[in-house]
């Protein structure tokens, strides 16, 4: 099944394919000859010609530039057809990557997807490499046998009798590799994640003064990856010397059965010349297979690794007669909406509301409440468990998910930046955007003036996600992606609460221009945030417990009031 799917990238190459294997082919009828050189050779000697001798030498060096040129060509081809077939792989696993629901990251850790697009690509491309070589391998040992035939079935017969023994080495060899290839693939999985965990984390590993701990986690992950390398080496390394002992040993038999014909009369020097000559150039390809036999099960391992990512599901596709979602207003509507994680409870239970385009909401509610999980069902991250998601009175699940996504922007509390210019993340928001757009967006997002200050300008790198910025400025950043993509409705998840009084006085600001005119929904903490909003839902363990304004919930005394008031207490407390 694997190898038929690697094959099904090759076929639109496959007139290159066999272009290759002619040349491959022609390398190996050109070495499988060297036995008519050897049989000349022989012959000039018997007959003390130098002529003889020297015409033989030429021929020899003339079939030697034969067989290069023609190994090159087909090498050369053969793998340009691997390196296009994987490349193919490459950009199949990067496209599916991209499309996969966000319920895969939530199960797979980001080292694991690295690792496979990584390691296990490059295990295929180890493959690829080679493969010209085992094809011109496997060709030559094909056609000496062939021939060794059609000279002599007898010597033949001695020689391939320990052809069973080589086959099973080279079986069992290849189990074994296949389960240690696995095995390693893991390990060097479980490192990568490490070692991306750290790094994105590194501000808490100082914090807590963790570097031993890290260390320790590293050295233990990196001791049971080298542990099973070793192990796949070793297997590798043994392969070698049990399949040349057994092809040296067919040869040694070969060699005392072929020489007794010779004495006793049945074989001349001449046809004992050649057919050694083909016995030794056999022998060669047994040796080489066996070897690329192992890189090529490696690739296997990691092909059929890719394919299982290549085989996860990705978002729902539009559903049949999707229609584009046109004019969009931002109304929304949530219909008895309930919603579960793969092996959790419900997060929602029911939720029932309606939002008049341009109205600002506020979600509020204790952590867990599924305040996070009720935005991320309005751009279809993530489908109700029951119920719908309405938008301008079209249900979500009928419209085509581009037109929905391209009417909804998110300001998230970590805005993700890209390591490039902080003109081109601007641009984000909307590819087609002119440099005037952008710098307005700049500007209605109070990011300009220290944008400015930096020497380069709006072509300042950021560095890698945004860490050259502060987070006031990152945030900034975000807004003006918001106010480019000019969406008509607006998700802030927590956009203000890790910023310090200055920062999100100046975030606050920008983010008055940004909820002009749209339909917003705000989650956040800080009640200066949410007072901005006209209607406030208040969510308790999945259900909407209290909706109003935010007078009229303070008023009324519920868990709204209770939140608000242990909010306005903490200063107090800690001024004490």
């Amino acid at each position: 099944m694997v190898f038929r799917r690697i094959l099904s990238y090759a076929r639109p190459l496959m007139v290159k394919m066999v272009v290759g294997l002619v040349f491959a082919g022609i390398g190996s009828a050109a070495t499988i000859a060297y036995y008519k050189v050897g049989m000349a050779l022989a012959q000039a000697v018997q007959t003390r010609s130098l002529t003889e001798l020297f015409l033989t030498l030429v021929a020899f060096l003339a079939l030697n530039m034969v067989k290069n040129a023609a190994s090159y060509a087909g090498s050369y081809t053969i793998t340009s057809v691997g390196q296009q077939a994987v490349a193919k792989v490459r950009s199949d696993l990067f496209a599916r990557i991209q499309y996969l629901p966000l319920q895969i990251f939530d199960t797979w850790r980001t080292g694991e997807l690295m690792s496979r697009f990584d390691n296990d690509v490059n295990l295929m491309v180890v493959g690829v490499s080679s493969m010209p070589l085992f094809v011109s391998a496997a060709l030559t040992l094909i056609g000496s046998v062939g021939t060794m035939l059609y000279l002599n079935w007898k010597l033949t017969l001695v020689l391939i009798a320990v052809a069973p023994f080589v086959a099973i080495a080279v079986s069992r060899f290849s189990v074994l590799m296949r389960r240690t290839t696995t095995a390693s693939l893991s390990r060097i999985a479980d490192v990568n994640a490490i070692l991306q965990e750290s790094l994105e984390s590194m501000r808490v590993v100082k914090a807590f003064a963790r570097e031993p701990y890290e260390m320790t986690r590293f050295t233990n992950r990196n001791d049971a990856y080298l542990g099973a390398s070793m192990k796949s080496s070793q297997i590798g390394l043994t392969q070698t010397p049990v399949v040349d002992f057994i092809v040296t040993l067919g040869v040694a038999i070969l060699a005392g059965y072929s020489f007794h014909e010779v004495i006793v009369g049945h074989l001349t020097i001449e046809a004992w010349t050649g057919f050694f000559t083909l016995a030794i150039v056999a022998g060669n390809p047994v040796n080489q297979i066996a070897n690329y036999v192992g890189d090529l099960n490696k690739a296997m391992v990691g092909a059929r690794r890719i394919f299982e990512i290549l085989d996860l599901p990705v978002e729902v596709p539009d559903a049949p007669g999707a229609k584009p979602l046109a004019a969009v207003r931002g109304e929304v509507d949530l219909d008895d909406v309930r919603f579960a994680y793969v092996g959790r409870n419900e997060v929602l239970k029911g939720v029932t509301a309606h939002f008049e385009p341009g109205e600002v909401v506020a979600l509020v509610g204790p952590s867990g409440a599924g305040k996070t999980t009720l935005v991320n069902l309005i751009p279809r991250f993530y489908l109700p468990t029951s119920g719908h998601v309405l938008v301008d009175g079209h249900d979500i699940a009928g419209v085509t998910l581009e037109s929905l996504r391209s009417s909804i922007a998110i300001v998230p509390q970590d805005p993700q930046l890209f390591s490039d210019t902080i003109e081109n993340n601007i641009r984000y928001g909307r590819l087609e955007a002119t440099q005037a757009e952008i710098r307005a967006a700049a500007r209605l997002a109070n990011a300009e003036e220290f944008i400015a200050r930096f020497p380069e300008g709006y072509g300042t790198k950021v560095g890698a996600r945004g860490m050259r910025l502060s987070g006031g400025e990152r945030q900034r950043i975000a807004i003006a992606r918001a106010i480019l993509r000019d969406p008509r409705i607006l998700i802030l998840d927590e956009a203000t609460s890790s910023l310090d009084a200055q920062s999100e006085a100046l975030v606050n600001d920008a983010l008055e221009h940004l909820l002009v005119g749209r339909t917003t929904f705000i989650i956040a903490h800080r009640f200066s945030t949410i007072r901005r909003a006209s209607t406030i839902l208040v969510l308790e363990e999945g259900n909407v417990v209290e909706r109003g304004t935010h007078a009229d919930l303070v008023a009324r005394g519920g868990l709204y009031a209770k939140l608000y008031e242990t909010q306005i207490r903490e200063p107090v407390a800690q001024a004490d």
